[in-house]
């Protein structure tokens, strides 16, 4: 049976509850590179998987690229269009919050691997540094910090693929219970036969066979 982290978790619990496979995944992230911290909020989708978001940002080894790809997903430009006061003690859904008030506390400070364009769209960090400078000088309740505006630096994300979710067998049940955006079938025979049947739909699509 296996039983919730609460190791390096803050105060508040997390308000979601928390699945097996979730369980499962932190496990095997704690003990995992941070390559595979980057790749696995990469494919996230949507608030089902605050909770585990939230973990990882509470995590002491949390680099700043996963960091800063939270900080997008966040909306940032609905929080400074309607900029309140941070919460003392963000849940889940404070991931603009959270992300901020660690970085005051000293989080996110190593920097190995790069953000990339899926993590923070040049054209999302252009428009939240117009928002920023439109801004009079302390109008804002929360700050943030510059290293967010100009994501530069680390190098790129390298996940080996005994680790990788779609290659990995002992992995992609994990992911794919979680809805983490996986390839759709599962590694080895199964997969292979799917892409073989998709390959013969194609060529009877091109020849023009019923």
């Amino acid at each position: 049976m296996f039983f919730p982290d609460t190791i390096n978790t803050p105060p508040r619990a997390d308000s979601q509850s928390v699945t097996e496979s979730e369980i499962i995944l932190r496990r095997v992230l704690r003990s995992a590179p941070q390559d595979l911290w980057l790749d696995t909020i990469r494919r996230t989708q949507g608030p089902q998987h605050d909770s585990l978001i939230y973990w990882m940002l509470n995590q002491t080894e949390c680099d700043f690229a996963v960091a800063c790809h939270a900080f997008y997903r966040s909306n940032p430009a609905q929080h400074l269009d309607n900029p309140r006061p941070l919460p003392s003690r963000p849940g889940p859904k404070d991931i603009f919050a959270l992300v901020l008030l660690n970085w005051d506390t000293g989080s996110y400070r190593t920097h190995r691997l790069m953000v990339d364009t899926v993590d923070a769209n040049p054209r999302m960090v252009a428009r939240i540094n117009q928002k920023v400078m439109a801004r009079p000088s302390g109008s804002l309740p929360f700050r943030i910090p510059q290293q967010f505006l100009t994501p530069v630096g680390g190098t790129p994300m390298s996940v080996p693929q005994y680790l990788s979710a779609d290659d990995a067998k002992h992995l992609w049940p994990v992911y794919n219970d979680l809805g983490l955006k996986v390839a759709k079938a599962p590694p080895g025979i199964s997969r292979q036969v799917a892409r073989a049947k998709s390959l013969l739909v194609k060529v009877k699509r091109g020849s023009g066979l019923p």
